[in-house]
């Protein structure tokens, strides 16, 4: 086999694994397509304050950023720095 069939064979099978994985996940894509167009008219979250939150709302973040950072992990300095 020479370099240009070799070039064909590869990109048509590429093209062939492209196509299988998109049809692997239409149905995802399809749900976060219908989830941005039902989210378009909301505008963006006023940040609030961690006082607003009780104590369990507070305990449920830490939770969930530990999940994020991992625990013993350095955090972001900044607000909205995740790593």
């Amino acid at each position: 086999m020479d370099v240009s069939s070799y070039l064909v064979n590869a990109a048509i099978r590429q093209m062939a694994e492209v196509e299988a994985a998109e049809a692997q996940f239409a149905g995802l894509d399809a749900l976060i397509a219908d989830a941005e167009g039902r989210a378009e008219h909301y505008g963006p979250v006023a940040e609030t304050g961690e006082e607003s939150l009780s104590e369990d709302e507070r305990r449920e973040v830490a939770e969930a950023m530990s999940l994020v950072y991992g625990v013993g992990e350095a955090r972001g300095s900044h607000r909205g720095e995740v790593a």
